[in-house]
């Protein structure tokens, strides 16, 4: 047979070849009959390669070819192989239309991160095996988990293989960096960051680290595995963290301001009592806790000149020290910036062999379960273009079971748009569910089971047990990486707008308005809730403002009854976002931002930034922004690692507010590290 076949199209001949015999087929049957393989006696040594990395690429798919001995006086026929359907396809499972509904919210948690193909295959699969049709995620709450931190998918891959890796690590509060090398355990996210857990091979111990702080390549020793743990769960780890030691500084504010610190639980203010060297009328000095120095020291420093920390010394160090970077980096004056080249979402898995045969084994389930499905349709299902699609479906159309004559090739038409799909009976059933795709399903069922909503208990148990018995052996993933969608200190509120959403209520709230650090009270009519990374959104008809508007759940510091709902909703009420947060709107104004990849990354999914190579290890963003104030704060935040490149009169606000906040700790404290250059 012809050798020019290209791989996919040889392993999809090899699956329904194996998936149609009862008595399975021998080596030398399968070198002369089946596409893609070639007969030539003299390429022996080439097919023997060839089938036993095709085994190896079926089997990493969950797709195991059984061997079978019979008698015989060649050697090539001495062993059979075959694909049994019980092996290939999803067994049997029952979920009634609710738990099918929490299905589509737990794989739609992963939308646009890494997970987010396997997630929507296994809803794609499992809606197919159960019969109960396709559930789209159209509840009041919904949640968004983004995957953006460039060691996110290395780390993925190593644990779920059980190899090590090596990596350099940043330190908290200090920009020193150390090397190492880990067995990852698992990965969890929690206050909106990424935690890998892991055994520390040079220490002998267990560690955990902030993926934010890796400033280098995962470099994965995929030649090496270890033992993994039995006994470990991630939810351990992430209970654990935010629970060290408690810290408490004292930090300086214009009396009336700092809102977000003065409504704090934890914290007090009185009458700044005179510091050597220093006074100043008209302060307080608020009494703070924390746990986490350098979360704290992000939140002081966006706040720029209105705040000033007087104790502990490493705070106010960590403080000085990201403003000094900030006003440096905001000062660069760099050549001419061309944005002309553009750049594809950073870090994103290039797809290979395996993903193609994977859609399109998922393909063929699908078309035969919705004969006549639009072809845009299917594009959108499967995200790929018109000419991808164009080639799956002349592949198809060419693959079949050997002899390749008419009725064993499948027959897939199009007519008038709609697509139809003929002799397909072989692959109508959908292939098993991946680990990826049965494990984050599974992780983000278990994730649900924290926010508060009484009339899913029973519904989301039933869907977790299913997906445990479908995953099998593979379950121990969903135990290895976890996700905190809610703390304790937002549960309250969350709960409440969900039974206002419920009962057609509008909610009185006092909101922080945190840019311009302003208290304001609205009434606002709850529609939907969402998070973004752990933080919860409200979506709302705010009656104050006169039209839709997002609400950050945790800067609503008051919440009372409002009365009954009076706003009737329109279609767009059905917005939603994907990883982003931010809502564009009419009067929005456009920005360009250059930061380090890394910074890029992180930011680009959360503003809908566009992303342009600038070169030199450098990208551009450019984005829009409906208040440029927030610009500054960001920038403090980011420490350097960001700048706004324009426009010209908004470069020069942030500028000259960073070096305002840059000099106010000058004039105070002891003279900080010189500051690196972006990226640094």
């Amino acid at each position: 047979m012809s050798t020019k076949i290209d791989a996919t199209e040889r392993l999809l001949n090899l699956v329904i070849a194996l998936l149609g015999t009862r008595r399975g087929y021998s080596k030398s049957h399968i070198r002369d009959t089946i596409n893609g393989y070639s007969g030539d006696a003299q390429d022996q040594v080439s097919f023997e390669r060839m089938f036993e990395r095709d085994k190896k690429t079926l089997l990493e798919l969950g797709i195991p070819l059984r061997q079978s001995e019979v008698s015989g006086d060649d050697a090539q026929e001495q062993v059979l192989y075959r694909i049994r359907p019980e092996d290939y396809g999803v067994p049997e499972i029952r979920l009634d239309e609710s738990a099918m509904t929490l299905l589509a919210i737990a794989a739609n948690l992963w939308a646009g991160a890494s997970l987010g193909a396997p997630a929507q295959s296994a809803l794609r699969k499992i809606a197919a095996r159960t019969g109960t049709g396709w559930y789209e995620d159209d509840t009041t709450s919904q949640s968004r988990i983004r995957t953006a931190e460039p060691a996110f998918e290395p780390l993925w891959g190593a644990l779920r293989n059980h190899h090590p890796v090596t990596f350099d690590y940043r330190k908290s509060a200090t920009s020193a960096t150390t090397t190492r090398t880990v067995e990852p355990l698992g990965l969890g996210n929690k206050y909106g960051q990424w935690y890998l857990a892991a055994f520390d091979t040079d220490k002998q111990a267990e560690r955990n680290f902030r993926l934010s702080r890796i400033t280098s390549e995962v470099r994965v020793h995929d030649k090496e595995r270890f033992e993994r743990r039995e006994d470990f769960r991630i939810t351990n780890v992430l209970t654990r963290l935010g629970t060290g030691d408690e810290h408490s500084a004292r930090i300086a504010v214009p009396s009336g301001s700092a809102h977000w610190l003065r409504t704090d639980a934890a914290a007090a203010h009185r009458p700044m009592s005179p510091e050597p060297g220093w006074r100043r009328d008209g302060w307080d000095v608020l009494s703070a806790s924390y746990r986490d120095a350098e979360l704290m020291a992000d939140e002081v420093a966006t706040m720029g000149a209105q705040a000033l920390v007087v104790d502990p010394p490493e705070l106010y160090d960590a403080v000085a020290d990201r403003l000094h970077r900030a006003a440096r980096a905001a000062t660069t004056q760099p050549g001419p910036l061309v944005w002309t080249k553009t750049l594809p979402v950073l870090g994103a898995r290039k797809a290979d062999t395996r993903d193609r045969l994977v859609r399109l084994l998922s393909m063929v389930p699908y078309l035969v379960t919705n004969p006549g499905v639009e072809e845009a349709e299917v594009m959108a299902e499967f995200g790929i273009s018109a000419k991808q699609w164009e080639k799956d479906r002349d592949t198809l159309s060419v693959t079949g079971l050997p002899g390749y004559l008419h009725g064993d090739l499948m027959d897939v038409t199009t007519e008038s748009g709609q697509v139809f799909i003929r002799d397909a009976e072989t692959l109508a059933s959908p292939l098993r569910l991946t680990q990826e795709e049965a494990c984050s399903v599974l992780i983000g069922l278990q994730a649900l089971a924290a926010i508060p909503a009484p009339e899913r208990k029973l519904p989301l148990e039933q869907a977790i047990k299913s997906l445990a018995t479908v995953a099998g052996k593979d379950a121990w993933l969903a135990d290895a990486v976890g996700l905190h969608l809610v703390s304790g200190t937002e549960m309250e509120n969350v709960a409440a707008l969900q039974r206002a959403i419920q009962h057609g209520r509008a909610c009185a709230i006092t909101y922080l308005v945190r840019h311009r650090d302003e208290l304001s009270e609205r009434t606002v009519e709850p529609l939907r809730l969402f998070s973004v990374d752990t933080t919860w959104y409200l979506r709302a008809w705010c009656r104050k403002a006169g039209e839709l508007r997002s609400f950050r759940v945790d800067r609503i510091k008051d919440l009372h009854d409002g009365g009954t709902q009076e706003y009737v909703p329109s279609e767009s009420v059905g917005w939603m976002p994907g990883t982003s947060i931010y809502d564009p709107g009419s009067g929005d104004e456009q920005v360009q931002l250059v930061a380090d990849s890394t910074t890029a990354r992180r930011l680009a999914p959360a503003y809908n930034a566009k992303l342009f190579d600038l070169g030199d290890g450098v990208v551009g963003l450019r984005l829009l922004v409906g208040d440029t104030s927030i610009l500054a704060p960001l920038m403090a935040r980011l420490g350097g690692h960001a700048y706004v490149a324009g426009p010209e009169p908004v470069r020069q606000q942030v500028t000259a507010w960073l070096e305002g906040s840059a000099a106010s700790y000058d004039a105070y404290g002891e003279n900080v590290p010189a500051t690196p250059s972006l990226g640094g």
